[in-house]
């Protein structure tokens, strides 16, 4: 089995290299990932600092549309693959929800196509009408006769993997990604026994291209099991109730009804996740398996559960995902002494054989 490691909530670039340096000494990982939230420091400075600390595979995970001009993704994204070299740069990118509230999204779906289409045309070294992409333009307030393009486009050229969670993104992921990453936010383990994972790999039209696809797994671990709990409770309650879950699948999950209605009421009247907070006990977030947490022990049969569970739609890359833990020296330790070597060990069970077509 192949595994990528992702940081967050960020540190400052040199503190997060060498976290990344320190966790490639441990582990072999596939691929290191960071997100884009704009209250963090640049993610593309971050993947900087990792890439001149280390020799790994980067990428982001996940940018987004609306944060950041076209030109000046495409630039950061060409820079990056000028300094990984030989190595693989990844442009993870969604519909937006990673934003900050700062800015206000609009038609998230459609920016979320013309960068893609706009990107690989950049990173392709042409010239592009800015006005070709209608959506961008009007959100960005571009000159619509203007031409984009990058004066050193990259050698390499990145991929680009959609994070993914309805259908209208798993089929831009499908139509235009070279791969796509699923998050356990977006899925978890008491969703994906229910099948919504099978039934999202069913509207992925690859149509047999090489397509990497990547499962997302958010981690808190740590020897005290309490203090892993807590630590990731925050990240547990918002991905329950602010957010894809709460508009589409809350009904799924094993929530009382009474907490439900308390959340749709507190969200009309315009109450934060703070104020909400006391409504989501522990034990609807351990039986959401919104987040893998615990002692290495404890996350090690929680994962191991995920894995069996999604085995059949041959994932290429497990990410073990932020929040990690609440001491994530501990956590890097942990992660790579003892819970990776356990998962593969076991990765017999995880993996689907090829078949012959």
């Amino acid at each position: 089995m192949r595994f990528g490691l992702q940081f967050y909530p960020l540190p400052t670039a040199p503190v997060t290299a060498a976290h990344a340096k320190r966790a490639m000494s441990l582990y072999p990982f596939e691929r290191l990932w960071v997100p884009d939230h704009l209250t963090h420091e640049n993610p593309f400075v971050t993947l900087a600092a990792i890439l001149a600390e280390t020799n790994a595979n980067v990428g982001t995970s996940v940018t987004n549309p609306v944060c950041r001009t076209p030109v000046d993704l495409a630039s950061s994204f060409s820079a990056l693959a000028h300094l990984a070299g030989e190595r693989k740069l990844t442009v993870g990118i969604g519909a937006g929800s990673s934003s900050p509230d700062m800015i206000r999204k609009e038609k998230r779906v459609t920016m979320l196509r013309e960068m893609i289409l706009f990107l690989r045309r950049m990173f392709g070294g042409e010239r592009v009408r800015l006005g070709d992409f209608a959506a961008m333009a009007s959100f960005f307030r571009l000159d619509p006769e203007a031409q984009g393009f990058l004066r050193l486009p990259p050698t390499r050229v990145p991929e680009i993997f959609v994070a993914a969670a309805g259908p209208q993104t798993l089929r831009i992921a499908g139509d235009l990604g070279d791969g796509l990453i699923i998050s356990n936010f977006s899925f978890p383990t008491a969703l994906i026994r229910q099948g919504a994972l099978a039934e999202a790999m069913e509207k992925l039209p690859v149509n047999g291209r090489p397509f990497t696809k990547v499962l997302h797994l958010h981690v808190s671990v740590a020897r005290d099991s309490g203090a892993a709990r807590r630590f990731c409770r925050r990240m547990a309650v918002n991905g329950l109730i602010g957010g894809h879950l709460l508009r589409r699948r809350l009904l799924e999950l094993p929530v009382p009804a009474a907490t439900l209605s308390a959340v749709q009421e507190g969200h009309r009247a315009g109450k934060t996740i703070e104020d909400l907070d006391p409504l989501i006990s522990d034990r609807i977030i351990e039986d959401s398996g919104i987040i893998v947490a615990g002692t290495a022990e404890e996350c090690i049969a929680q994962l191991d559960e995920v894995l069996r569970l999604a085995k059949p739609y041959r994932f290429d890359i497990i990410d073990i995902a932020s929040p990690l833990g609440p001491d994530w020296d501990e956590a890097i330790e942990i992660i790579c002494r003892e819970i990776l070597p356990e998962l593969e060990h076991g990765s017999r069970d995880y993996v689907e054989e090829s078949r012959s077509e």
